[in-house]
């Protein structure tokens, strides 16, 4: 049966370097480079495979697919490959939204040209048949 924690105890945190200058796992020289840190070499790879699966979404790749074929080719394990994954199809999901409000907003702007461009016909025809002057009619039109 687990222990009750008491209201008055205190806990302490013991801080640890994650990452000393001596690592005890190292990453295969196949994917590392160099004296690249295991880290660096980790985040390297994850994201390559991030932009790689990135592509093969739209090329329309399964999820499996996309996982195996991740794992091959960058040397990850199931978690970061389908991790990458995730944030690639995240990645493409929301440039997909972006996409519909970029279009509502360049079809609102298009309805306030035309808008602007119909007044400055009407100012346009109106001062042409007014007979103004030709420096007005001039600057009508190259506002049209």
């Amino acid at each position: 049966m687990p222990k009750k924690h008491e209201k008055n105890k205190f806990s302490i945190t013991v801080c640890r370097e994650f990452f000393p200058e001596i690592y005890p796992a190292h990453r295969s020289s196949k994917w590392s480079r160099g004296e690249e840190d295991p880290l660096t070499t980790e985040m390297r790879l994850f994201c390559a495979c991030m932009r790689w699966a990135f592509n093969r979404l739209l090329e329309g790749a399964s999820r499996h697919e996309i996982k195996k074929s991740g794992q091959e080719l960058f040397g990850l394990n199931s978690r970061y490959a389908d991790d990458a994954r995730l944030k690639a199809q995240a990645l493409l999901d929301s440039q997909t939204e972006l996409l519909k409000l970029e279009n509502e907003e360049t079809e609102k702007k298009l309805g306030r040209a035309r808008k602007k461009l119909s007044l400055a016909m009407r100012k346009l025809a109106k001062a042409e048949e007014k007979g103004a002057a030709s420096e007005v009619i001039e600057k009508l039109r190259l506002a049209v």
